[in-house]
């Protein structure tokens, strides 16, 4: 996930680095953007009657993203050839299974999928590859590290929160913007109307409105929904609805449609898990292995970057 956030930081500073490079200087050498044309820079942008070249968009982001993303593909290439070299294989279902844990609190696979395009420009195969990336670091971080049954045992006496059964909910909800619209929707309900209906007629949450308000099963301590519907939606039994709950794009009603308790996982699954963050844990800082790797490999940089 970490790679996630960093993802999220660049996009901010790249939607910055656009206005940045329209506050510039009047061209004082007559310059125009048909010039610009006529020596090949075609525009990547348009703003009134001014543009930004693809020339210049590639040297911002060379500039401050250069350096970085070539580490990232030396490190992916180094990954490689120590998982050949160590007979390392990463198997589809190894890469699936992290990809579930991944979408774990999201509406459904395709809603997640969905999100990581739209927020972050990640397409299934880039997921993808990147799952099979970091498995692959793990497993060549952890190669020699030896857990015993004991020190798994003992991490699970420690942790019995992480391994007992949940409490799920099947939820549903309608958010709107103000809070007499709320409370109008509210007395429709207590007067019998379908809450799938008015979900699909008033909701502004445009992922589930169109599934009737549907927001999957979530855990009770889910970490994406605000915590005041999870805190209400956790008091409710089935069938039971409650609100308006504000939120931070207005107000919600919560609807619990079903209760469940889910079973922890198989034994030998967890045992799995606990030796592997036990192993991770032994094996140091995933970023310094990257480096030594590079190191060994012979990684090194020949391009030149333009100066701040």
């Amino acid at each position: 996930m970490a790679a996630v956030v960093v993802l999220t930081i660049s996009v901010l500073v790249l939607g910055g680095l656009i206005g940045y490079k329209g506050l510039q200087p009047d061209r004082d050498n007559g310059e125009t953007d048909a010039d610009l044309k006529d020596e090949g820079s075609h525009a990547a942008a348009i703003i009134g009657d001014d543009t930004i070249s693809e020339q210049e968009w590639a040297e911002e982001l060379k500039k401050r993203y250069g350096k970085n993303m070539l580490l990232e593909l030396l490190n992916r290439k180094a990954i490689a050839l120590e998982a050949k070299s160590q007979g390392i294989r990463v198997t589809q279902k190894e890469i699936q299974e992290r990809l579930e844990k991944q979408m774990k609190g999201y509406v459904s696979e395709e809603a997640y999928y969905e999100e990581m395009q739209n927020q972050f420009g990640l397409s299934r195969d880039d997921l993808t590859l990147e799952a099979m990336y970091r498995i692959s670091l793990e497993k060549i971080a952890t190669l020699g590290i030896h857990i015993d049954e004991r020190q798994v045992d003992s991490y699970i006496r420690e942790h019995p929160d992480e391994y007992s059964s949940r409490k799920q909910m099947d939820l549903a909800w309608i958010t709107v913007d103000k809070q007499d619209e709320a409370e109008e929707i509210l007395d429709r309900l207590d007067k019998g109307e379908d809450f799938a209906k008015l979900a699909r007629s008033y909701s502004t949450d445009q992922f589930s409105r169109d599934n009737g308000g549907s927001l999957g099963w979530t855990d009770e301590d889910d970490p994406f929904l605000p915590v005041t519907v999870m805190e209400t939606a956790r008091s409710l039994n089935a069938g039971e609805s409650a609100g308006p709950l504000q939120v931070p794009d207005g107000y919600a009603i919560v609807y619990v449609q079903d209760l469940r308790t889910e079973d922890s996982e198989p034994p030998q699954e967890i045992r799995q898990e606990v030796r592997q963050e036990l192993a991770l844990q032994q094996a140091g800082p995933l970023e310094e292995l990257e480096k030594n790797l590079r190191s060994k490999y012979g990684a090194r940089i020949t391009a030149d970057f333009p100066s701040s």
